[in-house]
C-alpha cells in the first residue's frame, strides 16, 4: 500500500535522517514518489512516477539540501489511475488564495459520488478527486470550525474506503486516520541515546541531528524508527500539528 510521511517542526529542518529510511518504502510502492516543502510560504513540490528506491540517489540530491518547517512525502502503489506524473502525490490546489498540498493512502470506491462543482481533477485518481472535494466544502482556513468540519468531511469520505491522508497549508498539517497512521512527538532535551531507522538499521543520536530548542512531530504510515513514543491514531481521529505541537480531534 502507499505510505505517508509528514514532518512539522518549530524550526526549519532537513529530512536527511528520515530519508535514509524513507527511501526503502519505495521498494514495495514503486509507482511514484513525491516531496512537498515550503519556501517563503510557497509550496515546492517535486515528484516522479517511478520508484523512489530505484531513484534514491537522484531524489536525495534534490531534497537533501532543503530546509522547511513542514514536509509532506508519499510513495505510491497505484490502485487508481495510470503510473503518470499527473497521478503522483502530493497534489496541490488553491483555495481562497491559499496553496494546499495533499497526499492519500487508501482506495475509495465510487469516489465520483463526491460531486465537484467548481474544480476539475487533472489526473484520474480517487485521491485528487477527494482532495478537491474537501477544499470545495471546507470553510476558510481562519474559520474556528475548520478542523471540526474537516474531521466530519473526512469521515464522510471514509465511508467510501480507506482515507488516511495528510493535508497542509504550509503552517499546519492535518492528518486523518482511517486504519493505519502513527505519530511521534520529539521534544528537548535530547540525550545521546541512539535511534535506529527500522528500514535500514542506520542509527544516530537525536542530539546530533536536532537543535537544543527544536520540537518536531513525525507522522508516518508505519513507524520510521525503533524509539519509544510512537502513537497509533484511532480510526477517524484527526491530528493537527503546527510548529511541533499536537492536538487530536
Amino acid at each position: 500500500m502507499c505510505q505517508l510521511l509528514g514532518i512539522s517542526s518549530n524550526k526549519s529542518v532537513n529530512i536527511n535522517f528520515s530519508f535514509h529510511g524513507w527511501k526503502h518504502r519505495g521498494r514495495s510502492n514503486p509507482d511514484g514518489y513525491g516531496f512537498a516543502w515550503w519556501k517563503d510560504g510557497v509550496p515546492e513540490v517535486t515528484k516522479d512516477p517511478s520508484s523512489l528506491y530505484a531513484k534514491a540517489v537522484e531524489a536525495g540530491e534534490e531534497v537533501g539540501g532543503v530546509n522547511s518547517k513542514i514536509f509532506l512525502c508519499h510513495v505510491r502503489f497505484a490502485s487508481r489511475g495510470m503510473q503518470e506524473i499527473k497521478n503522483t502525490h502530493p497534489f496541490k490546489a488553491e483555495k481562497d488564495g491559499v496553496s494546499w498540498v495533499f497526499a492519500h493512502n487508501g482506495t475509495l470506491s465510487n469516489f465520483k459520488s463526491l460531486t465537484l462543482k467548481r474544480s476539475k481533477a487533472i489526473g484520474q485518481t480517487d485521491s485528487e478527486h477527494a482532495f478537491l472535494w474537501l477544499l470545495e466544502n471546507l470553510p476558510s482556513r481562519d474559520d474556528s470550525s475548520f478542523s471540526a468540519v474537516l474531521k466530519d468531511l473526512a469521515a464522510d469520505v471514509a465511508y467510501l474506503g480507506r482515507f488516511n491522508f495528510l493535508l497542509s497549508d504550509g503552517t499546519t498539517i492535518w492528518a486523518h486516520c482511517s486504519d493505519n497512521l502513527h505519530y511521534i512527538s520529539r521534544v528537548p532535551p535530547y540525550g545521546g541515546e541512539l535511534v535506529e531507522l527500522t528500514d535500514e538499521g542506520y542509527s544516530v543520536g537525536l542530539d546530533e541531528v536536532k537543535g537544543p530548542d527544536e520540537r518536531a512531530v513525525i507522522i508516518c504510515t508505519e513507524p520510521l524508527t525503533d524509539e519509544d513514543g510512537w502513537v497509533e491514531l484511532k480510526s477517524n481521529e484527526l491530528l493537527e500539528t503546527s510548529a511541533g505541537s499536537v492536538s487530536i480531534i
